[in-house]
């Protein structure tokens, strides 16, 4: 792993222990922001992709067979670690249809133990899961990246249904996702023949379960919560696959949780649009999708009926007069 990635971690958590200290508030944006703009990318390197014949359809055969007898999985650690590797297939069957489901629907009916949750999330949540070749342009490593994200989500949801939930390590996984976010640069939705990488619907995903975990201080929340508006505002790909709905949403339902994600998120918002308004008319691809993907993000809030008055009355206060 490159070591960037492992400095940035350092930092980010060095911050947040800041934040929770209060040495940091008004200076947590720009600070973040800085760190995002340090970071170096890669060239191409080859991607190594899971071997599809390597049986793996046939664990998932057995898995589901057991599955349909109401039988616990029984997972050794090899064939889960096997199972998740298969979450970087290119092959959609194999993927999502295959392994999503699979670990979806195990979950569902309770088939794994509580020490198995705890293994899942740990691995989902492994550098190798959401870090592989993030430091590089667009590659194919984007599904395992994404298809990890989206699952620990998944898995996340019902960990805080058990006592699985106090064997986690959040302060792990809050630095571990907030790494995600300041590296993941792709936000391709659907590829043909590929399927759904779908990076940004996977890291929203990930935002709404751990704001909605009440054992995460609120400090962590509000770190995510800026950690992703300073990533939007330096995303040079549209994003147009209904992360923007979904976003608004995850905004809408944290800042009505408590007035302090309301003010940070309408400051944010604000000083935004002052450096949208500095820039003044694009004059390239990157500053008109940064454009856009601004304004359908404010777009998508102003739709929300249940989006706090203060929120609604500063939205409905903006004009943007490039489009």
């Amino acid at each position: 792993m490159d070591e960037q990635i492992g400095e940035l971690q350092q930092q980010l958590a060095t911050l947040n222990a800041e934040l929770k200290k209060g040495t940091v508030f008004q200076s947590l944006g720009p600070q973040l922001g800085q760190l995002m703009d340090g970071i170096h990318r890669r060239r191409r390197t080859p991607v190594t992709l899971p071997d599809d014949q390597d049986g793996i359809e046939e664990l998932l055969n057995t898995l589901r067979g057991r599955l349909e007898k109401n039988q616990p999985l029984a997972l050794s650690l090899k064939d889960l670690d096997r199972l998740l590797h298969h979450l970087a297939s290119p092959n959609p069957a194999i993927r999502y249809n295959g392994i999503n489901f699979t670990v979806y629907d195990a979950l569902q009916q309770n088939a794994l133990g509580v020490n198995d949750m705890v293994t899942l999330v740990n691995f989902l949540s492994r550098d190798e899961a959401l870090f592989s070749h993030i430091l590089e342009p667009t590659n194919a490593a984007i599904f395992g990246r994404a298809g990890s994200a989206s699952l620990l989500a998944v898995a996340l949801h019902f960990v805080a249904e058990n006592d699985a939930q106090g064997m986690l390590d959040y302060s792990h996984l809050v630095n571990q996702v907030a790494t995600y976010i300041c590296l993941e640069t792709d936000t391709r939705g659907f590829i043909n023949q590929q399927g759904w990488a779908h990076a940004y619907a996977a890291i929203i995903d990930l935002l709404t379960v751990l704001a909605e975990t009440d054992i995460l201080p609120r400090a962590d929340k509000l770190f995510l919560l800026m950690t992703l508006i300073e990533r939007l505002k330096r995303l040079t790909t549209p994003l147009i696959y209904g992360e923007n709905d979904r976003m608004a949403t995850y905004f809408v339902t944290l800042t009505n949780r408590h007035p302090l994600y309301e003010t940070t998120l309408i400051n944010a918002l604000k000083q935004w649009r002052l450096a949208v308004a500095r820039r003044r008319r694009p004059d390239n691809l990157a500053g008109w999708n940064q454009f856009f993907n601004r304004k359908r993000l404010s777009d998508a809030l102003r739709l929300r009926n249940d989006a706090s008055p203060k929120l609604k009355k500063y939205l409905n206060s903006t004009i943007d007069f490039l489009g």
